[in-house]
């Protein structure tokens, strides 16, 4: 960037176009002490997109609070899962106040984007949906005071990063200052952890069975069975909460053992199995498949006859001849995994 070539950014056209706090985020999370840092709009664009997120879930936090309020918040009664996020927060404070103890402005905003972006709105807020519209009010209140708790925890951490939009949002929420940029700054609690590794599972398989729908082409309204087993590969019993939660945010039924044409997928603690019955229709695979190996066996024809024909192969250039070798080479290739998959169901 130089002003005698031209190519400044006017910092009051980047405000208007993405806001202060978007500008202000990128600078401060995207620079290293001592070392000049290169202007990116895609990365200002990336911060704008952040605080469009924190808004949003502070949104939704609000639409579910109703009239709960400070007074409300009680912490003594929490599930596996208002844990297992409290304990991400604590890490996330101790890890952020000891990056801004160094000044090391940078870090500490990445991890807080981190925490907001993947603990907090993929996961927690997603989790929440289903003990929110629990039976038990004692379930919905402790949600409630860990919605709001973590929220306001957010403000105060991302405060100096982004002090217009955190303000706004502060203003909207419960809260006991008359501004946010007099709030005590979040403190570590003391929290019972030996339930975190449960949760930190039913990510892992919740994230096992959806990227199992994108491999298998399977639809999102399919349910069918999983069993999970531990590293050693055993079989682990069902835990009632747990696969409630499975049932209600992966579609599918967890069950002690399964029998069948089983496939299995490693997780990070064990190993999710799978009856490949359950989830592929193999007929219609067949007919696909078949498409599939007439539509080949057409291009391998027509490579082969092109090939072949003198007139081309004299004629035509040695790029061109080469292309279609290639070509002919990939469809043969094809053609023969197409038939071991055919042979494959044809067993079943």
């Amino acid at each position: 960037m130089s002003k005698s070539l031209g190519n400044g950014v006017d910092p009051r056209d980047v405000i208007e176009k993405y806001g202060a706090d978007s500008l202000r985020f990128f600078l401060t999370t995207n620079s290293t002490p001592g070392q000049d840092m290169r202007y990116i709009e895609s990365k200002v664009e990336a911060s704008w997109n952040f605080i469009n997120k924190l808004w949003n879930a502070s949104r939704f936090v609000e639409m579910n609070l109703g009239d709960f309020g400070l007074e409300d918040i009680d912490l003594s009664n929490l599930n596996n899962i208002d844990i297992w996020m409290l304990d991400k927060l604590n890490k996330t404070v101790a890890s952020v106040t000891a990056n801004m103890d160094k000044y090391e402005f940078a870090l500490a905003g990445n991890e807080v984007y981190d925490f907001v972006w993947n603990d907090f709105c993929n996961w927690y807020i997603e989790l929440t949906k289903s003990t929110l519209n629990s039976d038990n009010p004692e379930v919905v209140k402790a949600t409630k005071s860990t919605l709001l708790t973590v929220l306001l925890d957010i403000m105060k951490l991302l405060h100096p990063y982004m002090p217009f939009v955190t303000e706004n949002i502060y203003a909207s929420l419960p809260h006991a200052k008359k501004a946010l940029c007099i709030e005590d700054y979040p403190t570590i609690r003391e929290l019972n952890t030996e339930c975190v590794k449960d949760v930190d599972q039913l990510i892992d398989v919740i994230t096992g069975v959806r990227q199992l729908r994108v491999d298998y082409n399977i639809k999102p309204s399919l349910s069918f069975d999983i069993a999970i087993a531990d590293v050693n590969s055993n079989s682990l019993p069902v835990e009632k909460e747990m696969g409630n939660m499975l049932t209600k945010l992966a579609k599918v039924n967890w069950v002690d053992k399964l029998e069948g044409d089983l496939v299995v997928r490693p997780l990070t603690s064990g190993s999710l199995i799978v009856d490949m019955g359950q989830i592929v229709d193999y007929e219609a695979e067949k007919i696909k498949l078949e498409k599939e190996k007439g539509r080949l066996e057409g291009e391998i024809r027509r490579g082969e006859g092109m090939l072949s024909n003198p007139n081309f192969v004299n004629k035509a250039p040695e790029a061109k001849i080469a292309q279609e070798r290639n070509k002919l080479e990939q469809y043969r290739q094809q053609y023969a995994v197409v038939l071991q998959q055919l042979e494959e169901i044809r067993n079943k």
